[in-house]
C-alpha cells in the first residue's frame, strides 16, 4: 500500500510544480495530448503503444488506460515512440 501512496504523492507534486511554473501538465505528468482536426486527422502525443489497429478501430495505450479511435478508413500516417498521426473518417474518440 505504501508504494501506491508514494505514487499518488509524486503525481500530486508534479501537478503542483506544473501549476506553479505555469507549465503544461502533459510535460511533467506524461499525460496524453491530442490534437484533432475536424473528423479527419488525429495527432496524439505521449502514448505508450498500439494495442489494436485496423481500418475501423485504433486502440492506443496511454498512462492509466487507453484511447480508442473508431471510424472508417483509419490509416496511421506516422508514428514514433511517443507520437502518432492518424487520418481517416473519425467517428469517435474514447478515453478509457
Amino acid at each position: 500500500m505504501r508504494g501506491k501512496e508514494f505514487g499518488e504523492e509524486r503525481k500530486k507534486w508534479r501537478e503542483n510544480v506544473a501549476e506553479f511554473f505555469e507549465l503544461p501538465k502533459e510535460l511533467l505528468c506524461n499525460l496524453p495530448r491530442a490534437t484533432i482536426i475536424g473528423n479527419v486527422q488525429l495527432y496524439l502525443e505521449n502514448y505508450g503503444g498500439i494495442i489494436e489497429y485496423n481500418d475501423e478501430i485504433l486502440r492506443l495505450k496511454i498512462r492509466g488506460g487507453e484511447i480508442v479511435v473508431k471510424g472508417k478508413n483509419l490509416t496511421i500516417k506516422n508514428f514514433f515512440s511517443e507520437e502518432i498521426f492518424v487520418e481517416g473518417q473519425i467517428k469517435s474518440i474514447e478515453y478509457l
